[in-house]
Parts: structure tokens; sequence; C-alpha cells
């Protein structure tokens, strides 16, 4: 692609392509054309095709969608390495009011272009796996000499997200990235100690297994990080396992943050080993490329054999768990597990490539899918009954509250607690 007016077609090609597909542009506020007319004279003045699709990319990534997503010739590959990192609060934050609340004061609303400024937040690694000098709850100053708000503010307009937490997850993710093999240059500190920083190679975590158990105060935890099958060893025979082995038990806590995503269908065939009845895990309208009628679906869960697990289950979950993730997190929500953690991350589905000139590809996003409580997926995601996102003391201290408070339910009699978080019923 050359020269400014073959940008200008690039950019116009693809907001044609997004409006003949993507199932709701007003949804998140993209009426008219006024997106395209804004991107218009950026794209018009970009000086070489890299600038040009970045910019584009950051049309797409308006969307809020991480099913809908942009590629293009010479994308350099990209790694991290094996640190994650997270903008957390530095004490406990409270739960929001209600999705009735939070959908009024959003409207049909963009996530804002540029990134919210912080509400008592920190950026701290989370996990780390084989860096010297380097333990969760240090504090992040520097990304390769950038201070971390500029890193962060920057990945934000290339992440996408269903709420502000999602989305700030994902740019600290992207914050990370770099050539594969490349060197980042990571300036901490700890407490009140100078900074320093720490050079470790984008290289990522090393490999773990897809299901493993373990166990807290006698409850099986069973974490699940991907909806797939491993070689030679098929996720649902390997849950099912677990379930034999765990028969007697009070209970089980599903972990299942970080979980991308997969195949629905492993998920609701490990929903349904919990069942005495279907139970529906998502609603869909597909619209109809490329008119704007809509076709309805209801993918159901249904009970599997030999027999049920009668014992308590609760799931935890936070702003990476997407995708088929969440339609495991809605199964499992309308077969009366407890969710515990943090509210996962909605998006639209059933992806569809479009190829667009000169090499580039869209993967657009064809319905808008519905999810337990009847909560619009795509604007908030599936919230928890109880809200336990990590906080900067957890993160220093080893703490993880949310799998805590979700053994302790699990062992007790109490009730299922309300959520209330997913009903339109006001404050």
């Amino acid at each position: 692609m050359a020269g400014s007016v073959s940008y200008v077609g690039a950019l116009e090609e693809l907001w044609r392509a997004l409006k003949d597909n993507y199932p709701a542009m007003e949804l998140v506020g993209a009426a008219g054309d006024g997106w395209l007319e804004e991107y218009r004279p950026q794209v018009r003045a970009a000086g070489s095709a890299r600038d040009a699709y970045s910019l584009m990319d950051e049309l797409v990534c308006r969307l809020s969608d991480y099913h809908t997503r942009l590629t293009w010739p010479d994308m350099p590959p990209m790694a991290g390495p094996p640190v994650e990192v997270l903008v957390v609060p530095r004490k406990r934050p409270a739960a929001p009011a209600s999705v009735a609340r939070e959908l009024q004061l959003r409207g049909f609303a963009p996530v804002p272009i540029e990134m919210p400024p912080p509400r008592d937040e920190v950026v701290a690694v989370s996990r780390v796996e084989g860096v010297p000098g380097l333990r969760p709850g240090d504090l992040v100053a520097t990304i390769d000499g950038v201070p971390v708000e500029q890193a962060l503010a920057s990945a934000w307009r290339h992440s996408c997200g269903s709420s502000r937490r999602a989305r700030l997850r994902e740019a600290c993710w992207r914050m990370l990235l770099g050539a594969p093999g490349s060197e980042l240059r990571l300036g901490v500190r700890r407490g009140s100690s100078e900074g320093r920083e720490v050079r470790v190679r984008r290289d990522g975590f090393g490999s773990q297994p897809n299901v493993n158990v373990t166990e807290a105060s006698g409850i099986p935890v069973v974490r699940i990080r991907g909806w797939g099958d491993s070689p030679g060893k098929p996720l649902v025979a390997e849950v099912d396992a677990i379930l034999e082995r765990y028969r007697n038990s009070l209970g089980i806590v599903f972990d299942v943050r970080g979980n991308g995503g997969g195949d629905d269908d492993l998920a609701d065939q490990v929903t349904g080993r919990f069942l005495s009845h279907p139970v529906v895990s998502s609603v869909s309208f597909h619209r109809r490329v490329p008119s704007l009628d809509y076709e309805r679906t209801t993918e159901w869960a249904k009970p599997r054999g030999p027999w049920r697990f009668e014992g308590r289950a609760a799931v935890l979950t936070d702003e990476a768990c997407r995708s088929a993730c969440e339609h495991f997190v809605s199964g499992m929500a309308e077969a009366g597990a407890l969710l515990c953690g943090s509210s996962t991350d909605g998006a639209c589905g059933w992806i569809r490539p479009v190829e667009l000139s000169g090499g580039a590809r869209l993967y657009v996003s064809r319905t808008l899918p519905l999810h337990t409580g009847g909560v619009p997926s795509p604007m908030l995601g599936i919230v928890p009954h109880l809200w336990l996102p990590p906080t900067l003391p957890d993160l220093r201290a080893g703490r993880d509250a949310a799998l805590t408070n979700a053994v302790e339910w699990v062992r007790s009699d109490a009730p299922l607690p309300a959520r209330p978080l997913a009903r339109y019923d006001g404050e």
C-alpha cells in the first residue's frame, strides 16, 4: 500500500466491512460514520503503512471486542516475558453498585479512547517465573525506560475489554510484548527501597498442564487453562477422572482465571456433570450478513452421566475469562455454582474472517450473546456473587482471597449469595 490515498481507501474498506458484518455497532457508540470521519485525516497524514494500520487497529479496538481484530502484512511477531503485571488497588474496592446503574452511566457509548485516570491503583507484578530479584507485589515504574503510565496508556489504545478493568488487564499484557527472545528492561521497586532494573528475555512462561488439581483445606481445586484437548489428554476425560476421584468430597472449586476460551462444547460437557436438568449456557443473536436481520439460537448444557457430582461447586473468575470460558461460567452459574473473583470479559462472538485489500484481514464477530441473568455480555461480562479482585497487599502476602472465600463457602452450609449485580433491579 503506497500513498495516503491508498491508506484512506483501506480505512474506508475496513469501515464498510465492520458495518456489513458486526452485529451491533451502535452498542458501543459507533452510530453513523463518526468514527470513520474522525480517523480519515489521521490515516491520510500517516507516513507509512505501519502507522496507517496502527491507526486502523486503534479504531477496531474501540469496539472493545477481543473477537474482532485486524491483522495486516508485515505485522512483527511478538512475545512476552515470564512475568505478568496487573493494575491493582491498594485496598479492596467496593463492588459496583449494580449492572443497571453501570449500564445507565455508560449508555450506548464506547470505552474512552484515552486511558482513564488511576483510582488509587498501582501497576504491580502479579506472577513471575524464574526471574531472580523479582516477586509478586513489586511495583513497576518503567518498561524499557518508558514510564509505566505512558507505556500503559499507549497499550490501552490497542487493547480490548468490556470494562475498564478488562481493558487495563490486556494493556498490561500488551505493554510487555516485543520481538521473541528480545530483552525487556523492567524498572521496579519494592516497598520504600530504591528502584532497580531487572532484565528478562521475552520467551514466555514455561509449559504447564492444561488441567491439574490441587487441594485447599481438603477441597479439590481444578485449574483449567483453556477449553481444548491436550495431546493424548482429552480435557473432558481428565475432568471426569478428577470428579471420580473426589466423588465424595463436600464440593469442588474450578479455577478458570486467565482462561481465554476454546471449545464451547467441551465447556458444556463439564457443566453437564453438575446438572439434573438442562440449563441455558448462552443465547446468541446471529446477524444474517449483510442484512440487519438476526437469527436467535440457544445453547444448552445438558446432564451427562454416568452420575452427577452432588457436592457444592464454585468457580473462580477474572477479566481474562473469555469466549468459551464465559460460556462455562454462565452454564455453571445456572447450575447453582458460586462465582467468586471479578467479572469476566464479555464480547460478541462467532468470528468471521473478511479478506481486505493489500493482504489485511479483519476477524469480526457476527453474534450478540447473552449470558446468565440476561446481561448483555459484550458490555459488562459476567459478574460474580463474591467480588474479590486481587489487591496489592494480597500479592505481597501471597494471599488468594477469591480462592479462600470460595473454599470456605464450599465447606459451609451457607446459601448461595444473592447476585444483585446480575439483575436489572437498580441499586
